[in-house]
């Protein structure tokens, strides 16, 4: 099998660096923009050409998530000081915050239309909507939420826990299904089609859940050398990449599904994933490692990497633009690199 090694290195277009390890990135809806959440607490805005245009004060003890709204120009954040802030990115002042629950806000993601937010800090849920506020809380989970996945309509979200994942239908904020597993569920992600809910685990699998699940149609997919925490869908549905080690493993969920198949085994990573991310409308998959290297695939056309890039430290953080343009990759030591990237 070719490896992707054997492709030239190359430069990304851009490198800038903040003076923190990067904990996520994420692009404005018109790719003009991105925004940055160091762990240490702040927020850093950056230009499509890579020039820092605003830092903003983010939270005390440190920062998990920042995203952007779909849709509209306002940001959300999480922390370690137990509060969701909203921030204006135009100037850089707190639009808002209301606190969720916990002494930490590790889960945060807005659903596809940006009509909700859903955030996790330990046991408790809190969805919140625009113009309206917090309006539901759960706070009866077995144990810490260890990841969100939203069902592309926004109608309804999977939170993942000990021993499965719970569905909301938002509308009501009543649990509608509950989705076994029998230990933790580290990584969660539902199909564009709404077919397939995935959850990485604790145990080196995955667990595949049909919808609308029937108990006994569970599908577990095993042997991955290390917990797994990295799932991405491709927009058609066909194609779940899987990190869990240094092999990407696409599982082909066309037809009836990827029981009883072998996954295609994408080599070229010579340590564990850390972040795997597909267009949002396109074929190219990116992926990053813990040794800095990032790596574009077509999953459906190649087995081969498309394109190399070499960081200086482990990747944390990886997103593509909103016009499936650029990736934005950020790593431990502060790195933030822009990578445009080749036809698909």
């Amino acid at each position: 099998m070719a490896s992707a090694l054997s492709i030239p290195l190359r430069t990304p277009e851009c490198i800038v660096r903040i003076p923190d390890a990067v904990a996520s990135v994420s692009w404005a809806p018109d790719s003009r923009l991105a925004v940055v959440a160091g762990v240490g607490g702040r927020l850093w805005i950056l230009d499509d050409s890579g020039r820092v245009v605003r830092e903003l004060a983010g939270h005390n003890g440190g920062a998990f998530r920042a995203l952007w709204h779909p849709k509209e120009n306002l940001i959300a954040s999480a922390g370690q000081d137990g509060h969701v802030r909203f921030w204006n990115p135009q100037d850089g002042q707190a639009a808002g915050e209301f606190p969720a629950g916990g002494a930490w806000v590790e889960q945060l993601d807005w659903s596809p239309a940006g009509d909700w937010l859903a955030s996790g800090a330990g046991r408790v849920l809190t969805l919140w909507q625009p113009g309206r506020g917090v309006v539901h809380t759960h706070r009866d989970h077995r144990s810490t939420l260890s990841a969100l996945a939203w069902r592309r309509d926004g109608a309804r979200l999977a939170v993942a826990c000990y021993g499965g994942a719970h569905v909301y239908d938002c509308a009501s904020g009543q649990s509608v299904d509950v989705l076994p597993w029998k230990t933790s569920i580290l990584s969660l992600a539902w199909s564009p089609d709404g077919r397939w809910v995935v959850g990485g685990t604790q145990d080196q699998a995955v667990q595949v859940w049909e919808q609308p699940f029937k108990p006994g149609n569970e599908l577990a997919m095993s042997g991955y050398p290390a917990k797994v925490r990295e799932l991405a869908w491709h927009p058609s549905s066909r194609y779940l990449a899987t990190g869990g080690g240094e092999t990407i493993m696409a599982w082909d969920c066309s037809g009836a599904g990827p029981s009883g198949t072998s996954p295609r085994l994408l080599e070229g990573h010579a340590a564990r994933i850390t972040c795997l991310a597909y267009q949002r409308s396109g074929h190219l998959l990116a992926s990053s490692a813990e040794d800095g290297q990032v790596l574009v695939w077509n999953v459906g056309k190649s087995l081969q990497a498309l394109r190399q890039i070499r960081l200086d430290s482990a990747v944390t953080a990886l997103a593509w633009s909103a016009d499936d343009r650029t990736v934005l990759a950020g790593t431990h030591d502060g790195s933030l690199a822009l990578i445009r990237t080749p036809a698909g």
